[in-house]
């Protein structure tokens, strides 16, 4: 191997090494901002939200306070929120006591009145039309927020629930 080669891979491999550097401090930097800049829901009072349902009516979540509340944010082009649907379903049934409200995100009238059709909720559910699902830090659907009597947020899950779990955050609200 003469030097010139070896001079080339070395410069090769301390270039490498800095891109490398320099990605890995651009994605530090980047999650670092989005935690920022991504509100702290839990522990805090639940943000102003109001649903419009696709009968007219309208469901604020503070009037719901004095009950425990169940907040689902999902939307009709989501398949993990249709896979989400029957734990919700079965929930809602389960614990009458407790509040479930549906808030579709990022979604057309038309479309959230074909999913209705196709997977009915037992529970209120429409488009958001006070308040922003970004209030509550939530990127994409779908995401539950487990709201307290007090409108205190406890806790919140991204992703399907199973039985199992949503069981676990049910017993620290209701």
């Amino acid at each position: 191997m003469n030097g010139r080669s070896g001079s080339r891979r070395a410069a090769l491999a301390a270039g490498a090494i800095i891109l490398g550097s320099v990605l890995m401090l651009s994605l530090a930097w980047g999650l670092q901002h989005a935690a920022m800049t991504r509100p702290t829901v839990v522990g805090n009072a639940a943000p102003r939200l109001a649903i419009e349902t696709l009968n007219g009516g309208r469901v604020n979540v503070s009037d719901l306070r004095g009950r425990p509340v169940v907040l689902d944010f999902w939307a009709s082009w989501c398949v993990a929120c249709a896979e989400d649907l029957p734990t919700l379903s079965s929930a809602s049934a389960a614990h009458p006591g407790v509040a479930f409200v549906g808030a579709a995100m990022q979604d057309t009238t038309g479309a959230v009145q074909t999913f209705e059709q196709r997977h009915p909720h037992p529970y209120p559910v429409g488009q958001i039309v006070a308040g922003d699902y970004k209030d509550y830090g939530v990127f994409a659907p779908p995401v539950t927020f487990f709201i307290n009597s007090a409108g205190m947020v406890v806790a919140s899950f991204s992703g399907p629930l199973d039985p199992q779990t949503i069981d676990h955050y049910l017993g620290l609200i209701a």
